[in-house]
């Protein structure tokens, strides 16, 4: 039965039932398949084979370290990447190139512009690459009305919309639609295919990508 020598003679001295030997066996082969598969520490792999632990929030959590690590300080408010449309506070467009990018501020020159005018990063919603323009319009919904005064994101972070990563990567996780409702109501639906600090990446239809910034949420779901 391929019992290990001293249990088998424990086995056979009655110091130790079959049925329990048996089931220590299967417990050991378990945690050397979970081992080899999933590339876990004996320690965890034996909290999933005796029940302690659950698999798919293990792996779970891997890959959401994995993937924060990975894009913890992505953004689209890179300099020398070229143009792109940024919607303001204000339901503003700016269509221009970021030449500089500090902590709180970033400077966008317009094309056609000789300079640069500076923007507060709580004034950023969202991001595209204008070549996009047609699909955008079609993924962004906006309000009929329009607000008569912009609406400001708030300006500590503890006040603002909570949104945390482990809520985030589940609604990327599950590859499904959800909606973006912005503080001056515009609606941005689509497939979150990546976050970071600062922004999520949503897929919208026809594989274009809509970058929005975390503060300009009002709902996410």
């Amino acid at each position: 039965m391929g019992m290990p020598y001293q249990m088998a003679m424990a086995v056979a001295h009655g110091k130790l039932d079959l049925n329990v030997a048996l089931q220590r066996m299967a417990q050991k082969d378990k945690v050397t398949k979970l081992m080899e598969r999933h590339d876990l520490s004996r320690a965890l792999a034996t909290q999933i084979a005796i029940g302690h632990a659950d698999l798919n929030q293990v792996l779970g959590r891997r890959r959401l370290d994995a993937h924060r690590a990975e894009n913890r300080d992505r953004t689209c408010l890179l300099v020398g990447v070229g143009t792109k449309a940024f919607g303001l506070n204000g339901s503003e467009l700016f269509k221009g190139e970021a030449t500089e990018v500090s902590a709180y501020s970033a400077f966008l020159k317009e094309d056609g512009a000789d300079e640069a005018v500076e923007v507060h990063k709580l004034r950023f919603k969202y991001c595209y690459d204008p070549r996009d323009w047609k699909a955008v319009r079609k993924g962004i919904k906006k309000p009929k009305k329009k607000s008569e005064e912009p609406v400001e994101p708030a300006v500590r972070p503890q006040d603002r919309y909570s949104c945390s990563d482990r809520r985030v990567f589940a609604l990327m996780d599950g590859k499904k639609d959800v909606t973006a409702s912005l503080l001056e109501g515009e609606q941005i639906r689509g497939r979150i295919t990546w976050f970071s600090r600062y922004e999520l990446g949503f897929e919208v239809k026809g594989g274009t990508e809509i970058v929005v910034f975390r503060h300009a949420l009002q709902n996410l779901g």
